[in-house]
């Protein structure tokens, strides 16, 4: 008897983390067939995606990455910009089944003494200007936090 409570104590985590990587897939899944949607009622436009689309980076801390899709990775035969604009383009961190939405024209993942940040290059009117560089750094703590 003990040996199989040991057993369920070893494996209900792992089938946790394991359902909760099947939701975080599945709703990037449904993030890009979105995209691929919105494309296609653009006069039939062809969606197309590259490899950095999707990316993984642990943000959470717990050893298991998050995945981040990156609209500017994607693009439609029949439409320029349906995913950006002036304001950047949109970018998904899903986290425990749960996309966190920015908008961004550029974005870089930053180690801070062990800490992954989200460093996002916005549109200057975040930084009440009307000109000039402006950043926003998200780090996670029980969602993405930053200063305003």
């Amino acid at each position: 008897m003990t040996n199989r409570i040991l057993y369920l104590a070893l494996a209900i985590p792992v089938l946790f983390s394991t359902q909760l990587a099947a939701d975080d897939t599945a709703v990037v899944n449904d993030i890009v067939q979105k995209a691929k949607n919105e494309c296609a009622a653009m006069d039939n436009g062809e969606f197309h995606t590259t490899e950095q689309t999707i990316t993984l980076h642990d943000f959470t801390g717990d050893g298991r990455p998050e995945e981040l899709v990156d609209a500017s990775q994607f693009s439609c035969s029949t439409a320029l910009s349906l995913w950006g604009g002036t304001g950047g383009t949109y970018l998904w961190v899903v986290v425990d089944g749960e996309a966190y939405e920015f908008l961004a024209h550029q974005w870089k993942v930053v180690d801070v003494e062990g800490q992954n940040v989200l460093l996002l290059a916005v549109h200057s009117s975040q930084c009440s200007d009307d000109i000039g560089p402006c950043f926003r750094a998200h780090v996670w703590g029980d969602g993405f936090r930053t200063t305003r």
